[in-house]
C-alpha cells in the first residue's frame, strides 16, 4: 500500500510529511508527532548557520552525523524538557544470523522521555543522488538495515528492565539525509527536487526495505526545501543541497519494569 505524502507549510517552511501511522495505538501516534516536530526544528535550527554577520554557511547537515548532533540534541532536549542523555550506555543481545551479539556492552545515540513514552533513538546521515531513479549509494542502504534490523533489534531484552516510570519504552530510527546533486549549480536542479520530493521519498522507502520489508519498511517520511532566499546554492562545497530528508522507523511500545509503578501511581 502506498504511504500517502502531503506538501505542508509550516512557520513559513515548506515541507513534504507521510499520514500517520496506520496503528491506532496512543504510543505510534506520540512517536509520529515527536518525529515531526523533532524533523521542523531540526531544520529550522539549520538555518541559523546560514549567517551574514558571521559570513558562514555551515548548514549541519551538509557534514556526518557527528556535525548534525550538533543541531539533533540541543532539539531532542527542548522537546524533552531536559531528560535527554547521549551516547547511553546498553547492553546488546542478539541470536540473528549475521548480527550475533551475547551481553555485549555498547551505547545507543539518545534515551529520552517525551509526554510520558521513553525513547530509544539511533540516528544516522547519508548523502542521496537526487536525480537517480534507483538509490545507488549502498551504504545508504546498508545504514538504514543496520539500525532496524540489529541495532533497534538486540537491545529489547535490556529495555524491558528500564526502571523510569513511563508508559513504555518506544525504539525509533532516524535517518536524516541529505539530496544532491554534482552537476554544476543550476537553479533548474533546486527546481527538479522541489517538484520531485514525493517521488524521491517513496523510492528511497521502497529501496531500503528489500531485506526485511517488514521490519525495515519507514514508517515516517518528511522532505524540507530550504527557502530561497537562502544562499543554498553558494555553499563551499561543489554541487546542489537543496533541503534536507528523514526516514523515520518507530517499533510498537515495549512494557518495561517501570510500566508498573507507574500504572500504579495514577
Amino acid at each position: 500500500m502506498e504511504v500517502l505524502l502531503r506538501k505542508t507549510r509550516i512557520q513559513n517552511l515548506d515541507y513534504v510529511f507521510s499520514s500517520y501511522p496506520s496503528r491506532s495505538e496512543e504510543s505510534m501516534m506520540i512517536a509520529y508527532k515527536f518525529v515531526k516536530e523533532l524533523f521542523c526544528r531540526v531544520c529550522k535550527q539549520s538555518l541559523r548557520f546560514c549567517n551574514s554577520k558571521y559570513g558562514i554557511i555551515e548548514y549541519p547537515f551538509l557534514f556526518r552525523e557527528r556535525q548534525l548532533d550538533s543541531v539533533v540534541l540541543p532539539v531532542i532536549s527542548t522537546l524533552c524538557k531536559g531528560l535527554v542523555i547521549a551516547e547511553y550506555p546498553i547492553v546488546r543481545d542478539s541470536n540473528m544470523k549475521g548480527f550475533e551479539k551475547d551481553d555485549s556492552n555498547g551505547r545507543v545515540d539518545y534515551w529520552c522521555i517525551y509526554k510520558e513514552y521513553s525513547f530509544i533513538i539511533e540516528m544516522k546521515h547519508s548523502y542521496d543522488a537526487f536525480k537517480t531513479d534507483t538509490t545507488n549509494d549502498a551504504r545508504l542502504i546498508q545504514r538504514w538495515e543496520t539500525m532496524t534490523v540489529s541495532q533497534l533489534q538486540d537491545i529489547r531484552n535490556e529495555i524491558k528492565h528500564f526502571g523510569e516510570k513511563t508508559k513504555g519504552m518506544i525504539r525509533l530510527g532516524l535517518h536524516f539525509i541529505t539530496p544532491y546533486s554534482d552537476c554544476d549549480r543550476k537553479m533548474d536542479d533546486v527546481v527538479l527536487f522541489e517538484g520531485r520530493q514525493k517521488d524521491i521519498l517513496r523510492r528511497l522507502s521502497r529501496d531500503v526495505c528489500r531485506s526485511k520489508p517488514k521490519t525495515t519498511m519507514p514508517n515516517f517520511m518528511a522532505s524540507w526545501v530550504l527557502p530561497r532566499k537562502d544562499k543554498f546554492f553558494e555553499v563551499p562545497i561543489k554541487g546542489i543541497y537543496p533541503g534536507l530528508m528523514l526516514l523515520g522507523k518507530f517499533f510498537p511500545m515495549i512494557s518495561h519494569d517501570g510500566c508498573i509503578e507507574y500504572n500504579n501511581s495514577n
